[in-house]
């Protein structure tokens, strides 16, 4: 909250949040912004096959960027990024593929990727 004089005045932050289609606009825009950080998350895909997904999001300034990609087949539709299946049946994104692929993609060294699953998204 900002003071000002003896009232008090309610300071609100709204950030845009832009959902990108393709992986070339996400990577032009990471391109022009470099940020330090991309944080990704491994999601349930239910209409996908097998049904898993990858949401990618950086922020600059006042503008958070968000790309999904789902599987098709034994990877991502868009980055490639291959799906592993699990002995129980379950399907998931290793972790070193997905920052090999950014880094490589963005060719970016000193990247730093998170995931967003450590933070409890």
């Amino acid at each position: 909250m900002k003071e000002k004089g003896n009232s008090k005045e309610a300071s609100t932050f709204m950030a845009k949040v832009v959902h990108v289609k393709t992986w070339d606009e996400f990577k032009h825009l990471a391109n022009i912004h470099q940020p330090n950080t991309i944080a990704y998350t491994m999601q349930r895909a239910p209409l996908s096959n097998p049904p898993i997904g990858l949401r990618l999001v950086f922020a600059s300034k006042d503008v958070q960027y968000i790309f999904l990609d789902v599987a098709e087949g034994k990877s991502l539709r868009r980055t490639k990024i291959p799906v592993t299946a699990r002995l129980a049946g379950e399907f998931c994104l290793e972790e070193e593929d997905i920052k090999n692929f950014l880094k490589t993609e963005l060719k970016r060294t000193n990247l730093s990727i998170i995931s967003m699953e450590a933070l409890g998204y």
